[in-house]
């Protein structure tokens, strides 16, 4: 059946349209017809094969996508996280062009459009494909510590600070080998068991404010960093099994905002406000090198799980990896526009993650130095980064939640509980419950699996004497409440008595009514009985024993004028004998 006329003209008006609307949408940008001049125009004076300030060639796309001396400069498909765009959109640092404005924003936006459709290199060409590692961990490649857990002895309990309200948690960190969690205060250490929740005891830190915490990579030490804003730094290191001062390292005039220790113990890294990277060795704590590459304070340092690199970060947004040994760079990571906040290694070394307080989460490829991969996290700021022995990340920032992460960036689950901006988190060695500290001291555990609250760590305990007065109080409650309790038991079991006689009485009673009740029912059959008998007899002696005559019909009455007749009696009647006068009569 052939379609009406109408019908083909429609479908040809649509063609017709759709053929426009393609048409008039612009073409993707390729490098060699929209990027390569603009470069020309606006670039190459600067970088070309010449002159390339930077390391960095803009003449080809070969030697584009082979980056500068700072590394990769195009994250084919993702343009927030290319350098080359960071730079030219002003929003890090060197701005490009240098000294001058922005390149026009029709420019900008070609660019960008570039990057985003994957930095396609001439018509009809496939997009770049982006050079990232593997995000996915190797089963076995995180090794755990041998031997029992490491546990510290019985320590005091009695808090060496106390506030009218728990404070901020600047500090939080958990072993990798032992229920332990430790948090960071104002001269004073705190350490919980994570298995019970309960206050194992206190380390003092008379130093000042305990700012970083970290445990060795075989729980056996403890090291914190703080000290007194503008005053004083300083680096304490704790044998966890005996809870004794093993080492007190730098010397700084300003407090220690982040600080680590190589996993062969042979160095200590620190830095601060003094926009200072140092390395210190541990035998005698004398300045091993010094990394003067930041621009603003150091924020995060982490040693790799080997001890081979250092990652640090500052306030400003750089972030770097140091050979650990000469202190030479390795690597530049650049792709966050906001300042650093946080980094940590992967278990297996292969990967490096930052936070920041642009609000994203970035995982880094620590063999080349390049991003692998990046995401919105907390809108405001992350400022709380940890990764699980599985390979997955649990971070926390100004959208006051807590969030598990897969290697690859996906969310998991987002889990409820803070009570203001999440600062720090933590996984217990085991990976099975998540701690996350808050602006306002609350720090909550929940349950990895599910994200179910298990409950929270007390970062602001109360003195001894506080605790003991509070203990015989309740013991006193107790007591009253045990007195009562057995008064009512007391006061039931009477009552339980009396009922059970009053029972019994109740049973004997209704026993005899229950008799009572069945003679009774026995004399009411008896005299129904005998009432239908005399019932009986009346109707009987109320029945006649032979039926009355029937009365003669009565005669009709004589004619006017006519003589009664004499009445006759009827045949075969016998006539009745005159009456007998009684005495009546005779009377």
């Amino acid at each position: 059946m052939r379609p009406p006329r109408a019908s083909l003209c429609l479908a040809g008006l649509l063609v017709a349209a759709a053929a426009l609307g393609h048409a008039a949408d612009p073409p993707a940008p390729t490098f060699e017809r929209d990027i390569a001049p603009l470069f020309r125009e606006k670039c190459c004076s600067c970088h070309n094969p010449d002159r390339k300030r930077g390391g960095l060639d803009l003449s080809s796309f070969a030697q584009l996508l082979a980056g500068g001396s700072s590394g990769e400069v195009v994250a084919p498909g993702d343009a927030d996280s290319s350098y080359l765009w960071q730079l030219v959109s002003h929003a890090s640092e060197p701005k490009m062009p240098p000294e001058a404005d922005r390149i026009p924003a029709d420019a900008l936006d070609l660019i960008r459009r570039w990057i985003a459709a994957g930095a396609v290199e001439r018509d009809g060409a496939a997009p770049a494909r982006p050079r990232t590692a593997g995000l996915a961990m190797a089963a076995g490649a995180a090794v755990r510590p041998e031997g029992p857990p490491v546990l510290p002895p019985r320590l005091p309990k009695e808090p060496l600070t106390v506030s009218r309200r728990a404070g901020s948690v600047t500090a939080l960190a958990a072993s990798p080998h032992g229920a332990v969690a430790a948090v960071g205060g104002r001269r004073q250490v705190l350490l919980h068991d994570t298995a019970n929740r309960t206050l194992l005891g206190v380390l003092p830190f008379p130093e000042g404010v305990a700012k970083t915490l970290r445990f060795s990579r075989s729980g056996r030490l403890l090291l914190a960093g703080g000290g007194v804003a503008a005053q004083s730094g300083r680096v304490v290191v704790w044998d966890v099994a005996t809870a004794t001062r093993l080492l007190e390292l730098g010397n700084e005039f300003d407090e220690i905002l982040a600080a680590d220790i190589s996993a062969d113990q042979r160095w200590v890294a620190l830095g601060g406000p003094a926009r200072m990277v140092r390395l210190l060795r541990t035998d005698d704590g004398a300045v091993e090198a010094e990394i003067d590459r930041h621009t603003d304070w150091v924020t995060a340092l982490e040693f790799s799980p080997d001890g081979r690199l250092l990652a640090s970060g500052d306030r400003a947004g750089n972030l770097f990896l140091w050979e650990s040994a000469g202190a030479r760079e390795h690597a530049v990571l650049r792709g966050h526009k906001g300042g650093i906040t946080v980094v940590t290694w992967r278990p297996d070394g292969a990967a490096v993650a930052s936070g920041s307080s642009d609000g994203t989460i970035k995982v880094w490829d620590t063999k080349g130095g390049t991003l692998a991969k990046g995401w919105d996290a907390h809108p405001g700021g992350t400022e709380g980064l940890a990764w699980l022995a599985d390979g997955r990340l649990v971070s926390t920032g100004h959208d006051r939640r807590v969030k598990l992460w897969t290697a690859e960036g996906r969310l998991e689950r987002s889990i409820e509980g803070l009570s203001d901006i999440g600062l720090r988190v933590a996984a217990t060695d085991d990976a099975a419950a998540l701690l996350a500290a808050d602006f306002n001291g609350r720090l909550i555990m929940v349950r990895t699996a599910d994200g179910t609250p298990l409950g929270e760590l007390d970062t602001n305990p109360a003195p001894l004497a506080d605790r003991l007065a509070a203990a015989r109080e309740g013991v006193a409650k107790a007591t009253a409440a045990e007195t009562s309790a057995r008064a009512g038991v007391e006061a039931a079991e009477a009552a339980m008595v009396a009922a059970a006689a009053a029972l019994a009485d109740a049973e004997r009673a209704a026993a005899t009514a229950r008799e009572a009740l069945e003679a009774a029912r026995g004399g009411v059959a008896a005299a129904r009985a005998i009432e239908a008998t005399w019932d009986d007899e009346i109707a009987f002696s109320r029945t006649p024993a032979v039926p009355p005559p029937a009365a003669p019909a009565p005669a009709a009455p004589p004619e006017a004028g006519t003589p009664p007749a004499a009445t006759e009696p009827a045949k075969g009647t016998a006539t009745p004998p005159p009456a007998t006068p009684g005495p009546t009569d005779r009377e």
